[in-house]
């Protein structure tokens, strides 16, 4: 009988240290997901803001896509017109008159994330952004 209760007493001591130690693991795997599904909720909306600057002449619609199809509070979104002469050219006023101007639309967005719990040497808040260019003429 002494035998079985040292047994019984060590899986118990054994439980208490492993449990504490399995919850952390899942918790900051729970952080890590929820990150990792913002940033590519927000690079999707981003890729989906570039498509619409593709087809669509002006950036003044596009906060407005992106934020419909992210779905996510605290969503900003800028959208910027860059020209260029050439092909690896600089970059000039859209507005002057050049030979094979072209047009390019950059797309940046960004979202607020906080952490579930505080972790040692990790931020608890932070931000996810992402930005993309495309060339629309």
């Amino acid at each position: 009988m002494l035998i079985g209760e040292r047994r019984a007493g060590t899986a118990l001591l054994e439980f208490a240290l492993v449990v504490p130690l399995f919850l952390l693991i899942c918790l900051a795997g729970i952080d890590f997901a929820r990150a990792f599904s913002s940033a590519l909720v927000i690079s999707g909306a981003n890729r989906v803001g570039l498509q619409y600057a593709a087809q669509n002449p002006g950036i003044s619609a596009i906060p407005g896509v992106v934020a419909a199809d992210a779905g996510l509070a605290g969503l900003k979104t800028s959208a910027m017109q860059y020209c260029a002469c050439s092909a690896g050219g600089t970059w000039v006023a859209c507005t002057s008159t050049c030979s094979g101007k072209m047009t390019y639309t950059e797309v940046t967005s960004s979202v607020p994330f906080k952490t579930v719990a505080p972790w040692p040497g990790v931020p608890n808040s932070l931000t996810l952004s992402v930005s993309g260019f495309i060339r629309v003429q």
